[in-house]
């Protein structure tokens, strides 16, 4: 039961991350998905955007001249140098939304498991 709730709250604080106007460190809602300021370091922060780019690349693909994509600048570079999102939708073709790719998807797994410990489990997320 108690798993049931952590996870329940999990997904209600994901939720949270995902309608984030931007992917900015500033922007992220620490107390709202449980994680004590003091917590907080540079590796949990980029760790956080990073995810914001990777989900929202996956709910709701978002323009590559899209607000989120500018204000999320740094956050978006990172995660397209690391093959975690990309423009191309076939080969030699490239669209204007970013999409996730399937390294991505792994690596989107990957963070939730962490945040997950972090927000709803014992907080030694490294």
């Amino acid at each position: 039961m108690d798993a049931e709730k952590s996870h329940a709250r999990w997904l209600e604080k994901q939720a949270l991350l995902s309608t984030l106007k931007s992917a900015s460190p500033p922007s992220i809602p620490w107390a709202e998905i449980g994680i004590l300021p003091t917590d907080v370091d540079e590796w949990l922060t980029h760790l956080v955007c990073v995810f914001v780019v990777i989900d929202r690349a996956t709910r709701r693909p978002f323009t590559v001249k899209s607000d989120f994509a500018r204000t999320s600048a740094m956050h978006v570079a990172m995660a397209a140098s690391d093959g975690l999102i990309t423009t191309q939708v076939d080969d030699n073709i490239y669209g204007r939304r970013w999409l996730i790719t399937p390294l991505g998807k792994e690596v989107k797994e990957a963070i939730n498991a962490v945040l997950k410990d972090a927000v709803c489990g014992t907080n030694t997320y490294h």
